[in-house]
């Protein structure tokens, strides 16, 4: 009997229980098999069928885990580009005001500590809102001038959509880790399924190896050319 690889895809491991169940529904009915031996494959089958389906529907559900972390993801990136835009918004704020065109202004270097706006948008897009919320405090340290009040309000809008697009991503991707972790653990019950399997086939039919191996699918050998040639159907 060849297991399916530990790494390989969950639809390889389909396609072996496939194959499996295949062999089952073929001999169940084969005139040649005793009583007990039909009870034995379809015992085989159940254990099998069984992974099968855990495996399954753990497939399902990481591919919905998956397809649901990308669209946050978008979205997150979306929020991020926002973000951006009202940071240099306030940036533009307060150069258009108190800082007279200076980023090295006094009050420009108050609000923006960690950088320029321009630097800031340029940083890690995890991080950004974090910064922004610092950003927005230290605005609203500032004395009133013109624009403050409108690029103050966008900021803070923008802020608690990223936040709230980054909480809502940081869900999916935990809900996706758990996911491809029981997808993982229902391939490694499909090996365990089709190991026990094998030995409740081999103990029903001592000495039919042959038959035994019929059930199980053989992985395809990597035919070889001739020495000094190249991949397989290659000329020389």
């Amino acid at each position: 009997m060849q297991l399916p690889d530990v790494n390989a895809s969950s639809e390889g491991y389909e396609k072996i229980t496939d194959h499996f169940q295949g062999a089952v529904e073929g001999w169940s009915d084969a005139e040649t098999l005793t009583e007990s031996q039909r009870a034995a494959i379809v015992e085989a089958g159940a254990i099998v069928a069984q992974a099968a389906d855990v495996l399954g529907s753990a497939v399902v559900t990481w591919r919905a885990a998956q397809r649901a972390a990308t669209k946050l993801r978008a979205r997150y990136g979306i929020r991020d580009a926002i973000l951006d835009m009202r940071i240099m918004g306030v940036s533009d704020a307060i150069l258009n005001g108190p800082a007279m065109r200076s980023h090295g202004n006094p009050l420009y270097k108050q609000v923006f500590q960690e950088g320029t706006a321009s630097e800031i948008t340029e940083s890690k897009i995890r991080e950004e809102p974090d910064l922004a919320q610092r950003i927005l405090d230290r605005l609203d340290g500032l004395d009133d001038f013109q624009g403050k009040a409108a690029a103050r309000a966008s900021l803070h809008q923008a802020i608690k959509k990223s936040m709230a697009a980054r909480d809502a991503l940081d869900l999916a991707e935990a809900a996706e880790n758990r996911a491809g972790d029981a997808e993982i653990q229902g391939r490694l019950g499909v090996r365990a399924a089709l190991e026990k399997a094998y030995g409740t086939l081999r103990a029903a039919f001592p000495g039919q190896r042959r038959l035994v191996e019929s059930f199980f699918l053989r992985r395809e050998r990597t035919k070889k050319g001739p020495k000094g040639s190249g991949s397989a159907g290659e000329e020389g």
